[in-house]
């Protein structure tokens, strides 16, 4: 169960960050500065959610763990959906960067052309 949040919790940073780079538009980060940021947030959620290996099995404790599941659950979708979103939005961001250099080296061509012409 403890596992289960725990990945949960990976999987919340995951999206988290993928959703924070993709908003910045000015230099991205690097590898490295990606991991360190995932590992701070997934501390944090781990601290936040109060994840304990020692939880006394009483039922307040089970539908507490339950509703967090639920939670993070809900989270989950959410960032899946937004990830999806994000994701989309990157590949058509690829292809209009493209699509912008084939028509710059098609100008790029035309204007050799016709420097050639006037010559």
């Amino acid at each position: 169960m403890v596992r289960t949040l725990r990945n949960a919790a990976a999987l919340i940073a995951l999206g988290l960050a993928a959703q924070t780079g993709a908003q910045a538009p000015s230099k991205p980060p690097t590898l490295e500065e990606r991991v360190v940021a995932l590992e701070k947030r997934v501390a944090s959620l781990d601290t936040r959610f109060g994840v304990r290996d020692n939880i006394a099995s009483s039922a307040g404790a089970d539908a507490a763990l339950a509703g967090r599941v639920a939670n993070l659950e809900r989270t989950l979708d959410r960032l899946g959906t937004d990830l999806q979103r994000v994701e989309r939005q990157a590949d058509n961001a690829a292809r209009e960067a493209n699509q912008a250099l084939r028509d710059a080296m098609t100008a790029q061509q035309l204007a050799r052309d016709a420097q050639l012409r006037s010559r």
